[in-house]
C-alpha cells in the first residue's frame, strides 16, 4: 500500500521578518509603558505611606490619647526614615516651653520629651519606617501638631515656630532633584513682566506631595507633567 506524502508548509523568510519586526515595534512601544508604570507604582505605594504615618499621628492627637505629636523624617545615605513620636496630655504643662520657644524638639533635646517613640517600636500608637525607594526634598525634618493647632510647629528642614513647612515631595530614584516643580514659576501680579521665557525641561521623574494643616488635614498629590498641575489621590 503505497502512503500518500504529506505536505509540510513552514514559515517564509518573509513571514519571519515581520513577525520578528512586530515583536519589536509592540516591545519598543511596551516596555517603556511598563517601566513608567512601575515606577510610577512604587512612588506611589511610598508616598501612601508617608500619607498613612503623617495622619496616624495626627489622628492620634484628635483622638486626645496624645496632646502633642511629632512626625519626623531623617535622611541617612540612600535610607529615608519616617517615625511619629507622642507626648501624653498630662505631660503637656510641665514640657512644652520648658527649652525656650522651641516646641517641635528632636535629637538629643528629645530623648525625655516624647513619651512614645516610633522608632523604639514599643507602641503601636506611634510608627517607624524605612525605604531606600524614593528620595524626598528634607535631609532632616520635625513637624509637631496639637489638637487644637495653637501648638503647631516645625524644626529643622519643617521650618520653626512661626513658619512651618506643610509639605514633603516625593520622588522617584532617578530623579536628579526632588522639589516643588512649581518652585521656579513667576507669578505675575498686576504687570507683565519683560524677559526670556522659562526652557523647557524634561519630565524630572514621579513627584507626590503629602501636605498638612495645623488642624491635621492630610492629603496626598501626584504632579502631572502634561497639564502642570497638582492632582489630588
Amino acid at each position: 500500500m503505497q502512503s500518500i506524502p504529506k505536505k509540510v508548509k513552514g514559515f517564509t523568510i518573509l513571514e519571519v521578518i515581520i513577525v520578528l519586526t512586530l515583536v519589536g515595534i509592540i516591545s519598543a512601544i511596551g516596555i517603556p509603558n511598563f517601566n513608567s508604570w512601575n515606577k510610577d507604582r512604587v512612588v506611589r505605594a511610598e508616598a501612601e505611606r508617608v500619607r498613612d504615618i503623617v495622619t496616624s499621628i495626627t489622628s492620634q492627637v484628635q483622638r486626645g490619647l496624645y496632646g502633642f505629636g511629632q512626625f519626623q523624617v531623617e535622611v541617612s545615605g540612600r535610607n529615608v526614615s519616617f517615625s511619629t513620636n507622642g507626648m501624653l496630655m498630662a505631660n503637656i504643662a510641665t514640657r512644652v516651653f520648658r527649652d525656650g520657644t522651641d516646641l517641635c524638639l528632636s535629637g538629643d533635646l528629645a530623648e525625655d520629651y516624647w513619651d512614645h517613640f516610633g522608632a523604639d517600636r514599643q507602641n503601636a500608637e506611634v510608627r517607624f519606617y524605612q525605604t531606600d525607594e524614593i528620595k524626598v526634598d528634607v535631609s532632616n525634618a520635625v513637624v509637631c501638631f496639637s489638637k487644637d493647632g495653637s501648638l503647631f510647629s516645625g524644626g529643622l528642614d519643617f521650618g520653626d515656630n512661626m513658619n512651618v513647612v506643610e509639605t514633603i515631595f516625593i520622588c522617584s530614584r532617578n530623579t536628579e532633584t526632588c522639589e516643588d516643580p512649581e518652585a521656579d514659576d513667576i507669578e505675575l501680579t498686576g504687570t507683565e513682566v519683560e524677559g526670556d521665557q522659562p526652557e523647557e525641561v524634561e519630565d524630572s521623574g514621579v513627584i507626590y506631595v503629602v501636605s498638612w494643616s495645623r488642624f491635621g488635614n492630610v492629603k496626598l498629590e501626584k504632579w502631572n507633567s502634561n497639564s502642570s498641575q497638582w492632582i489630588v489621590q
